[in-house]
């Protein structure tokens, strides 16, 4: 993805996202990549920059500054937030897998009463 775009490949950008039906690439936890979009019918409104620590924590569902501060209430530095943030499920997700596991639970126990 990146090599397209840096080579201003529209057709390899695009492809580099796999087909519609394919999920998203993640934020990966081993290093903070630039993000890379292209206007439609407008190639050179495309852009390539970093998200910020913000965009990537609404990404994930998290709110905004959740990753702001340590236990300790220290402020963690960016590289650090980015990686615990690629390092994390996306709350959606686990919201889902775990009603999931609450609904089979709460059926058994209905059943077994």
């Amino acid at each position: 993805m990146r090599g397209a775009a840096k080579r201003q490949e529209e057709t390899s950008f695009r492809n580099s996202f796999g087909l519609p039906t394919d999920p998203f690439p993640t934020l990966l936890a081993s290093d903070v990549t630039p993000f890379a979009f292209w206007y439609e019918g407008d190639p050179e409104g495309g852009c390539i920059r970093f998200l910020t620590e913000t965009e990537s924590e609404r990404l994930m569902g998290l709110p905004e500054g959740w990753t702001k501060y340590g236990a300790d209430g220290v402020e963690i530095r960016p590289l650090q937030r980015y990686k615990a943030l690629g390092n994390a499920i996306a709350l959606p997700c686990a919201d889902y897998i775990m009603a999931g596991i609450y609904e089979v639970l709460a059926d058994r126990a209905g059943k077994e009463e």
